[in-house]
Parts: C-alpha cells; sequence; structure tokens
C-alpha cells in the first residue's frame, strides 16, 4: 500500500541548486498558450460574434444600439454594405463582464 521511502539530506544551497535546475528545465521546454481569441479571425460576422459571445443575433443587434441608460455595447463596421465586428472589440467587451448581464443579474461565464 505505502512506497518506501528514503531520506535524502542535502543542504540548503544544494537544494536552492536543484530547484533552480528545475526550473530552467521547465521553462526551457514552455510553450505558453495562444491568447484567448486569437483563433478568430480580424472582422467576424454578426453570426461568429453571437456564437463566440453566447447570445442571439436579435441581442447582438440591440447591443449595437445606443440607449438611454447605455452607449452601445458592441460597435459594428459596415463594410460594403455588411455588417463585420472587429475581433479586439469583441475581446475587450468580453472581459467587461458588467456589460454582459441577463435579466436576473448573473454574468455570463466566459
Amino acid at each position: 500500500m505505502y512506497g518506501t521511502i528514503t531520506q535524502i539530506n542535502v543542504t540548503p544551497d544544494q537544494l536552492t541548486e536543484l530547484v533552480r535546475v528545475a526550473v530552467r528545465s521547465e521553462l526551457a521546454n514552455f510553450t505558453p498558450p495562444a491568447p484567448a481569441g486569437s483563433d478568430l479571425p480580424e472582422l467576424l460576422t454578426r453570426r461568429q460574434t453571437a456564437e463566440h459571445i453566447g447570445v442571439s443575433l436579435t441581442t447582438l443587434h440591440e447591443w449595437a444600439q445606443d440607449s438611454d441608460d447605455r452607449p452601445a455595447v458592441l460597435v459594428p463596421l459596415k463594410i460594403n454594405g455588411r455588417v463585420r465586428y472587429r475581433r479586439a472589440d469583441v475581446l475587450a467587451a468580453l472581459k467587461e463582464s458588467r456589460r454582459f448581464k441577463n435579466k436576473a443579474g448573473e454574468g455570463r461565464a466566459a
């Protein structure tokens, strides 16, 4: 049930060096994760934006409008008559969780 326990005597300096070597080895092999949203295109369609945020197209349309109680959540671009959203704007809006509250007052999990 239990393995063998072996006690090894090391000095504080030896332990420091062992940890330093182990950390260097791990850092040398570390590949940082891709930033959130880096897989998204620079300009998103309405559908891509709605799916990424997790809302309906109707809600996305409402969020593009200024209202009496708040400015537009996401401002779309009009390119050749088509609506697009900048990736940076979508990701920035997601970071502001207060903007993404449902009627019950619960924030959307990002």
